[in-house]
């Protein structure tokens, strides 16, 4: 393998070895390296979408909650779907796909 001379000077000082060979070392070789940080990195990304998830869909369901505390009307049409409950001397017919 050829090594331009330029290079080979360079290497050949200590600090500039020395400095080389702890860059490697931090960058790819440590356990906080370059590929840890950007494994971290896309797992917060991932947590960050599904915190805004959560919190989107808690929205919703205080806005739901909101509705059905207010209306009368929407609370016993939540109830009948959702619990098929009914009134009294009523008949509850359930169509199953």
């Amino acid at each position: 393998m050829h090594i331009p001379p330029a290079v080979r000077e360079a290497l050949q000082n200590k600090y500039i070895a020395a400095t080389l060979v702890a860059l490697i070392w931090s960058t790819f070789i440590h356990d906080l390296g370059l590929p840890f940080v950007v494994r971290e990195a896309r797992e917060l990304s991932k947590a960050k979408q599904e915190l805004a998830e959560v919190e989107r869909r808690i929205e919703d369901l205080r806005q739901t909650q909101a509705t059905l505390l207010n209306d009368p009307q929407a609370l016993e049409r939540f109830a009948r779907e959702r619990y098929f409950m009914r009134r009294a001397n009523e008949e509850v017919y359930r169509i199953v796909d």
